[in-house]
């Protein structure tokens, strides 16, 4: 099982029409989609993490976030080379995602920084020679898909608070 340290999310450049907020920010049974990914990840074991995000939503995308998980939040390409300056693996989530147990591998991979950072130099690209797949993380592609899932994670008593140690705090139900 991989175990990455670091994880680099992208988010959507696409803006809902009903917020004119990436798919990201939009509310998931009581949490943002980008909170449920930073917990999740958190409790996954990544310790840094780089976003991908236009500046007009860097604010509420760090709000989103753990306090404790740190990130580096930018759309600039050189600031995404400099985090990839590793040997470890890192985590890649392309899209918005939720964390979902049985979610097969397919979507999400892991690769190392520097091989990373290689590929991405010229054009970002999935093609990264010595990528695995990783399981786990269910693609969202819109509110659609969120509408869809909402009776699983209910039916199975999930929520953002589960996915941290020690879930049930008061400093996890930010």
């Amino acid at each position: 099982m991989i175990r990455p340290k670091s994880a680099v999310v992208m988010m959507e450049e696409a803006l809902l029409p009903a917020t004119y907020e990436p798919l990201m920010l939009e509310t998931f049974l009581a949490a943002p989609v980008l909170s449920w990914m930073g917990r999740h990840l958190l409790a996954e074991g990544v310790q840094r993490l780089f976003l991908a995000c236009d500046p007009r939503f860097a604010d509420k995308a760090r709000s989103q976030l753990p306090p404790e998980l740190p990130a580096v939040i930018s759309d600039r390409r050189e600031d995404l080379l400099s985090f990839l300056d590793t040997p470890d693996t890192v985590l890649v989530l392309t899209r918005s995602a939720l964390p979902l147990a049985e979610a097969g591998a397919g979507f999400a991979y892991a690769a190392p920084g520097r091989e990373l950072r290689e590929v991405w130099r010229e054009r970002l690209s999935n093609a990264v020679q010595g990528a695995e797949l990783v399981s786990g993380w269910l693609p969202v592609y819109g509110p659609e898909t969120l509408a869809e899932l909402e009776e699983v994670f209910r039916s199975r008593g999930l929520g953002p608070e589960e996915l941290v140690p020690g879930g049930n705090s008061e400093s996890n139900k930010k």
